[in-house]
């Protein structure tokens, strides 16, 4: 595995013990919740609450899907995110695992080459929606909320986290704390002048044909030398959608108005090897804000 630091913080990638299946099976079913964008007309959307076991007051993860959507047609939460919720609240998290789509008469955007949703417009208005609301919830540390996206989602972790990002409500009292990727895409963030004041960890396939790692590590050596706090792993071999638990590798077409031929044949698929390496880098990211958090002895 490759890695790009920024050797102020994280220069050592730690492999700690991940919990077990066991103890994902110990937690309970998540809970359907309603809050609304941060957007000027406060849109409706909805999410998922999963608690942890452990005691309050609770760290929590946002979590954001990519163009596929977070639920299946018949409205199921999908394998992915039951996969890292679970395992996120094993750990101790609440986790809100935000819809930008189902309250928005969507599903899965894909394969639409004209999106009425996009990463860099209306989710990251979404993504401070979440956080307001979590905030304002009792027993959540409010500064003490990371954002985790993929893909789509991904991307708009990266934009959310921009500085001066439109979204940013004013007066907020606590951003978040950091944030991961899974492989976004970064070829149109790259052309901004970009700088975030949040660390930020991303995931990615060196073999993604999809959204390719070589940009998301251009658009990171740019923005560390304006002094952002980025890193990124790139796992050999992996395609888009590595860290899905059970997904064949396959070839599928997107559409995307970004496209010159407004569409691209692709290949998705899980890598059961890097799939670890990256929950343990995950693991080892969200672990070193635990122990800055300790209190001096």
């Amino acid at each position: 595995m490759r890695h790009l630091f920024h050797f102020a913080v994280f220069c050592i990638v730690f492999f700690p013990i991940l919990p077990s299946l066991a103890a994902t099976e110990e937690v309970g079913k998540p809970t359907t919740v309603h809050f609304t964008s941060a957007d000027a007309g406060r849109t409706p959307i909805s999410g998922l609450l999963l608690k942890p076991k452990s005691e309050r007051p609770y760290s929590a993860v946002i979590m954001l899907h990519g163009c596929s959507g977070m639920l299946t047609r018949s409205g199921k939460l999908k394998k992915r995110p039951t996969q890292w919720s679970r395992w996120l609240a094993a750990r101790g998290y609440l986790v809100l695992m935000a819809d930008s789509f189902t309250p928005r008469g969507l599903n899965s955007i894909c394969r639409i080459k004209d999106r009425a949703v996009k990463p860099d417009r209306e989710r990251p208005y979404d993504a401070y929606g979440a956080l307001e609301y979590l905030q304002a919830r009792f027993g959540v540390r409010p500064d003490r909320i990371f954002l985790m996206g993929w893909s789509n989602g991904a991307m708009t972790l990266l934009w959310t986290l921009k500085a001066g990002a439109p979204a940013r409500p004013a007066n907020l009292p606590h951003d978040f704390r950091a944030a991961i990727g899974f492989y976004p895409g970064c070829i149109k963030i790259s052309k901004t002048d970009y700088i975030t004041e949040i660390p930020v960890l991303l995931q990615l396939g060196e073999a993604d044909d999809w959204t390719p790692a070589k940009p998301c590590l251009q658009f990171m050596e740019t923005a560390i030398r304006k002094g952002s706090t980025m890193r990124a792993d790139v796992h050999p071999g992996a395609y888009h959608n590595f860290d899905h638990p059970t997904s064949k590798l396959k070839v599928i077409t997107t559409r995307n108005s970004v496209y010159k031929s407004g569409e691209k044949q692709v290949h998705v698929g899980a890598n059961p090897k890097a799939r670890a390496a990256a929950m343990a880098n995950v693991a080892a990211f969200l672990d070193g804000f635990a122990e800055a958090a300790k209190p001096n002895r």
